[in-house]
């Protein structure tokens, strides 16, 4: 991924600051000058945390970092203590600018894409596609996180206060999240994850979103019907077949009364009210019985299975107890300590009694398991039918006793309201049949709800074949991905081309650098000693060692980046290489590393920008174009050589 950092503006109380950086900049001078405040308000810009100087708790107000991504020219400004930044940018001539959480997401900021935080507008601006990872590595299932441009940051901004304490996050003692995440880093920039990867990664994710969406409207659809007396097609099917008959046989009469006078003997409404509510108590009265004989077989099923458990636990402990007791050699009575008579050799010395076989007088523990085990799901599966048909039988009696309510209200208002046989029994026939055709109507729609959720449980089939394919798939991806060592073979040979040319002591030309999955730890082993010998960065016994070999390893990833073209931002910040070396005492180090940079710049880097910071500067060598270099001296109190805030004089 390209980028420039063009310039960083830092606004103070009385004063305005602009440090112009070049392809290579180099700061160096006495300490307390504000060269390491330089990369810190570059990194604060581009959403890092910032540890304010007394100078700058006393001055600072806003930096303003201007940079070009991807040939998109980007001003990105953030206030003193503030979570948000003001990003401006301008694509096709068209300027644009949006306020925007440095680090923590609250929404998306831009309309049908994925931007929340800066991290998300820099790859929008790249027009790069951010990189997603499993957060868990050890569940396929694991939901995908996206890696922020903080996380490949690690290996383009070396900062003074880890340079020489940690490597990357990659050490055993940094929090496995973070050495997770760093571990994806390097995944990602070697090759280990693909776009073929990536991609797959996606559609499984999206598949398992779909699955559990619909998997949860099943559930939530069914438990709704479930709670409404409805437990299927069938149920649904047979009730509406009984009320259609029952409102056939009510049309039949309404008919035969529109056709025919009043008949003598007519039966009354009311009549017809008693005996519909006689035969509602029959069934209400029906049902009362049979939930208690239900609940009774769920305890006596219950009790079985808590006997089957006690049992099996009896019989566990006394098998074992036996199987330690079998190779007891008893030569006293354990009760009287009397001595034993002889016994014939299958008898046992105690008893006298013949020694039980294996398997026919006594039954095997395994056998006993699984036999329980098998009785108790059947017991379960019981309870579970039991249970089901105890909540129909309970959503039953509940509409029963409505309908049966509402059947006595009725009575009781024809009763007051006692008129001719003919009309009451009209009456009551109408209201029968206005209230059948309603529940009817009810039912067909809960009949399509029951294939809804059929629909939906089928669909979730679907998914999970999908799915299956997607992970095989993904499987054979990560495997191709991983079995391709080519790149990280480079990066292991550019390490060590690094390490030697760096010239740091202990490191030649025959040693062998290992990189191995999933650690990412590179040791350097020597050619004849072997594993005898392994030089990683926790064993590395000098500081100044640690903070060189750190710098090598970023070196020889840009290096690798550049080679393949991964999607690592195009620059470097160093800050104090030679923070624990002395470039007087160890003059070779100190000139190694630089010419290492400067031999690097206009070849493998020329497209890479380099800000280093340091304590004393390295002169290029000769031949070296000093256009691609700026330099800048620092000290707190020279206003020859001023410090970052020309003019403040302080600690």
């Amino acid at each position: 991924m390209k980028f420039f950092l063009e310039k960083i503006v830092i606004s103070l109380q009385e004063s305005q600051e602009q440090v112009v950086l070049a392809l290579l900049t180099y700061f160096y001078g006495k300490m307390g000058a504000g060269k390491t405040s330089i990369a810190q308000l570059i990194d604060y810009c581009l959403g890092g945390d910032l540890n304010l100087t007394v100078a700058l708790q006393q001055n600072f107000v806003s930096a303003t970092l201007h940079l070009n991504i991807e040939d998109v020219p980007v001003t990105i400004e953030r206030p003193r203590d503030s979570a948000n930044v003001h990003a401006s940018w301008i694509i096709n001539d068209v300027s644009r600018d949006l306020i925007l959480p440095a680090r923590t997401a609250s929404g998306i900021k831009i309309p049908d894409t994925e931007v929340e935080v800066l991290s998300d507008l820099i790859f929008f601006i790249a027009g790069k596609k951010p990189p997603k990872v499993r957060r868990s590595k050890l569940s396929e299932d694991s939901d995908l996180s996206r890696l922020s441009i903080r996380d490949l940051f690690w290996y383009c901004y070396l900062d003074q206060d880890t340079i020489d304490s940690t490597f990357f996050h990659l050490d055993p003692e940094a929090p496995y999240y973070i050495r997770n995440k760093s571990r994806d880093v390097l995944r990602f920039i070697i090759g280990f994850h693909q776009e073929l990867v990536s991609d797959l990664e996606s559609q499984l994710q999206n598949l398992r979103e779909k699955r559990l969406q619909n998997l949860g409207a099943a559930k939530s659809l069914e438990e709704a019907l479930k709670s409404a007396g409805v437990f299927s097609e069938e149920e649904i099917t047979h009730r509406i077949h009984t009320l259609e008959h029952e409102l056939d046989e009510i049309d039949n009469q309404l008919q035969d009364f529109r056709r025919s006078t009043l008949a003598v003997g007519l039966s009354h409404g009311v009549d017809i009210l008693k005996n519909r509510a006689r035969a509602l108590s029959s069934q209400i009265e029906l049902i009362e019985s049979a939930i208690p004989d239900i609940q009774k077989m769920t305890d006596g099923d219950q009790r079985h299975i808590n006997e089957l458990m006690m049992l099996g636990m009896k019989f566990r402990r006394a098998a074992s107890a036996r199987a330690v007791l079998s190779g007891v050699e008893f030569e006293l009575c354990p009760r009287c300590t009397q001595s034993l008579p002889q016994r014939l050799i299958n008898c046992c010395p105690v008893c006298g009694q013949e020694e039980p076989i294996e398997g026919t007088h006594n039954l095997n523990v395994n056998v006993l398991e699984s036999d329980s085990k098998a009785r108790i799901a059947e017991l379960e599966e019981a309870i579970m039918r039991h249970s089901d048909h105890l909540t129909h039988l309970q959503s039953q009696l509940v509409e029963l006793k409505e309908e049966k309510l509402e059947v006595d209200n009725e009575l009781n208002r024809e009763m007051e309201q006692y008129d001719s046989a003919y009309l009451s029994l009209a009456l009551v026939l109408e209201r029968r049949q206005a209230s059948i055709a309603q529940e009817i109507t009810d039912l067909r729609r809960l009949f399509e709800l029951t294939r809804k959720v059929k629909e939906l449980y089928k669909n979730v089939e679907l998914l999970e074949s999908e799915e299956s394919d997607i992970k095989r798939k993904l499987r054979e991806a990560r495997i191709a991905a991983e079995s391709n060592r080519n790149n990280l073979d480079r990066l292991e040979s550019l390490f060590l081309d690094c390490l030697v040319r760096a010239k740091i002591p202990g490191f030649n030309e025959d040693d062998v650098v290992e990189i191995n999955s999933p650690s990412f730890l590179p040791e350097v082993k020597n050619r004849h000693s072997g594993d005898l010998a392994v030089t990683s960065f926790s064993n590395l016994s000098s500081g100044g060692k640690k903070t060189l070999f750190k710098a090598c390893f970023a070196l020889a990833i840009h290096r690798l980046a550049v080679e393949i073209g991964a999607m690592l931002p195009t620059f470097m910040i160093i800050d104090s290489p030679m923070k624990n070396i002395s470039e007087t005492e160890n003059r070779e180090q100190f000139e190694g590393f630089h010419q290492l940079i400067y031999e690097l710049i206009p070849t493998e880097f020329s497209g890479v920008q380099i800000i280093l910071i340091d304590k004393a500067y390295c002169e290029p060598p000769v031949g070296f174009d000093t256009s691609l270099i700026q330099t800048r001296y620092m000290t707190p109190d020279n206003d020859e050589f001023p410090p970052l805030i020309r003019n403040y004089r302080g600690k």
